[in-house]
């Protein structure tokens, strides 16, 4: 039986543009809901109660009212469905049923996005209610007709009569609004073919009528059907829910066609990885859970959907030690509570390192290589031995005084963006962290452009064998390099480790290398996601990056949530040492056991409000950098990095305009994005 989750009363605001007045997590359908001129999403309240919990209702929040009044209000169409398609965009992921419902100015605008979203993102349907067709919209728009003309026609007047503030506000937003629908110009074209259009319309509606609805079809391949029913020129408004029956048919013919080929929702078992002949139950079963919620978390396009959240969620909520099976490490306990994660990472006396630290380094069960020498193969006392001599590096004295460094290079870097104007941003921000490891790992400056090189190939290659050839020559180069400083040892940190003694030998070579590479990599990686995927999400919740701009919050203190809400470091292997209880799980000793970072670091049991980017978070405690005996030996110097970052493009950028889709990365060890796509603009 499939566990129904009902709409939760705590409405919920996503990315700053859109309310879910009835959140329903579980909804099969999830309908974006565009308002009329001078209007607000919470116009869509009634109908996201009638609605739920088979359609989730996203109400768009527009600029310039209700609760983004300080915004500007939008002064171009085109400019105005540009940023429209750029919110929906990480809310319409190829698994995701969804349509579109405006009404009057909002049908206009729905219409134009449905055009502009790009295939496997775009609407099952869209109900167009109170509109004339686009085609005919310039010539239905009487030139006479002002704002105060289309309230009293809307009898909107009535509402707000009684206080002259609100009114005088709801003109000034109507007129703006009808200025867009002034400087509209229709381009001949139709919806997409896999667009079913509804349009619908009052039965007293003093501006279209039902014969009007007709010319919709003109911009449909398909044949569009109509429907007349009660009510006004504006259907869905704060006391009314509008037309429930019809969007609830609508939704359900749509979802009843076959799908387009996109990915489904639900991630299969793949072709390579044979499911488990004998899977052990849950510990703790939940009859009711829906088995498609058993999903596979090793596939990078499940962390970038949209949804996510609320999928694990429900993982969490049936079982938050769960087993899994994994391809090529076979079946595993998935850890998916703060609770239970930060046990886990805070116990190495039962839950070891030696087996490995990520998944697919021990896919047969033997050691991986390093596994006893290399720190995050190691479980105390031995992983102290090696660790202690580092940590000077890395602590906060020395940290502070790298600080005017670590500004030079930050500001380099904005720089040389804002120079090209439009920017990968992973790429702008690449050099900073490659810059710092070059600096700590002692690389002398006519090796740098190599060594960058190297790491750009192992990094950043298009190809998994770019990514391994770079990586096997960057090993190569370090090995060189640890040679070269046990030869002739200095105080910095290779020839600290090169020179190292445990249990009264130097540390082998091999082992040397291979904690310089793991040094390398944290030291690339965490940073370079962190600040890039960070970057995202301030973009797509504006009032945090204008707090972080105008100086509300400051980079240093903005941190900790940006590390906490990307959770780039997506998960933490672990074995267990021997038979452990874990909540309700009984785990075998040889198991392994699989910490989801992100999953931990959104549970709503630690974090209030996890789901909401908030930079001034207090007490932060995530699980970003680790927890425990393997806490990160650089998460100062990560800090410092990031918080100069985000100094530099405070202090040197008046704009960040995202000009294109990001692309994620395929890793699950650092999971990232690949391309973000922006416009800087100097202040």
């Amino acid at each position: 039986m499939t566990t129904v989750l009902s709409p939760t009363d705590r409405p919920q605001v996503v990315d700053d543009w859109f309310l879910l007045p009835a959140p329903a997590p579980a909804a099969r359908t999830r309908l974006f809901c565009l308002p009329h001129a001078g209007g607000d999403a919470t116009a869509f309240a009634p109908l996201a109660r009638e609605l739920a919990p088979g359609i989730e209702v996203w109400g768009l929040r527009l600029p310039g009212r209700g609760a983004r009044l300080r915004d500007p209000l939008p002064a171009d169409f085109d400019e105005l469905v540009r940023q429209v398609v750029g919110a929906l965009l990480p809310h319409t992921h190829p698994g995701i049923a969804f349509g579109l419902y405006g009404q009057s100015f909002g049908a206009l605008l729905g219409y134009e996005v449905a055009r502009a979203l790009p295939p496997g993102h775009r609407p099952r349907f869209f109900v167009p209610a109170s509109a004339h067709a686009p085609q005919r919209w310039a010539a239905e728009l009487p030139e006479q007709i002002d704002a105060a003309a289309l309230l009293s026609a809307t009898d909107a007047d009535r509402v707000i009569e009684q206080n002259a503030e609100l009114k005088a506000l709801t003109l000034a937003v109507t007129g703006a609004d009808l200025a867009l629908c002034r400087g509209y110009r229709y381009r001949p074209g139709q919806l997409p073919p896999e667009v079913r259009l509804h349009a619908v319309v009052g039965a007293g509606d003093p501006l279209v009528a039902g014969p009007d609805l007709a010319a919709w079809g003109a911009v449909s391949e398909r044949p569009v059907a109509t429907t007349v029913v009660a009510g006004g020129h504006l259907l869905a408004v704060p006391t009314e829910p509008g037309p429930v029956a019809l969007l609830r048919s609508v939704a359900d013919a749509a979802n009843a066609e076959p799908a387009h080929p996109v990915r489904p929702a639900s991630v299969p078992t793949r072709p390579e990885q044979a499911p488990d002949p004998d899977p052990d139950p849950d510990p703790d079963p939940d009859p009711d859970l829906d088995p498609d919620l058993d999903l596979d978390l090793t596939d990078t396009t499940f962390w970038a959907g949209p949804d996510v959240a609320a999928r694990i969620d429900a993982l969490r909520a049936a079982g938050p030690v769960r087993r899994m099976t994994v391809a090529g490490d076979g079946p595993t306990w998935a850890v998916l509570s703060y609770q239970h994660a930060a046990q886990v990472l805070g116990d190495a006396e039962n839950f070891s390192s030696l087996g490995g630290s990520l998944l697919g380094t021990s896919p047969d069960g033997t050691p991986p290589a390093g596994s006893g020498t290399m720190m995050a193969f190691t479980d105390p006392p031995v992983h102290r031995t090696i660790r202690n001599p580092l940590t000077p590096f890395f602590n906060a004295r020395n940290t502070a005084g790298y600080a005017p460094r670590l500004a030079e290079i930050a500001g380099q870097a904005v720089r040389a963006g804002l120079a090209r104007g439009e920017v990968n941003f992973v790429d702008t921000i690449a050099p900073v962290p490659l810059a710092v490891m070059c600096d700590l790992l002692d690389i002398p400056e006519a090796d740098r452009a190599k060594v960058v090189a190297l790491s750009d190939r192992a990094f950043l290659g298009d190809t998994p064998q770019e990514r391994r050839s770079g990586h096997q020559d960057l090993i190569r180069y370090l090995f060189m390099h640890t040679i070269a400083h046990r030869a002739r040892p200095a105080d910095d940190l290779v020839s600290v480790l090169a020179t190292h003694r445990v249990d009264g030998g130097l540390l082998p070579i091999e082992d040397v290398v291979l904690n310089l590479d793991n040094i390398l990599v944290g030291g690339v990686q965490t940073v370079r996601h962190t600040a890039a995927m960070g970057m995202l999400a301030l973009l797509r919740n504006p009032r945090q990056l204008r707090a972080l701009w105008e100086g509300e919050v400051e980079p240093a203190d903005a941190v900790d949530e940006l590390l906490r809400w990307t959770s780039s470091g997506l998960h933490v292997l672990r074995t267990a040492a021997r038979d452990v209880r874990l909540g309700a799980a009984e785990i075998k000793a040889g198991e392994k056991v699989v910490v989801w970072t992100w999953a931990a670091n959104h549970d709503p049991a630690q974090f209030d409000r996890p789901e909401d980017l908030l930079l001034d978070r207090a007490a932060n405690r995530h699980l970003g950098l680790g927890w425990g005996p393997h806490f990160c030996l650089g998460a100062a110097l990560a800090k410092a990095e990031l918080a100069a970052i985000f100094t530099a493009l405070r202090d040197q950028v008046r704009e960040v305009e995202l000009i294109g889709r990001p692309r994620h990365n395929k890793s699950i060890i650092n999971f990232g994005l690949d391309e973000l796509p922006v416009r800087l603009v100097a202040r």
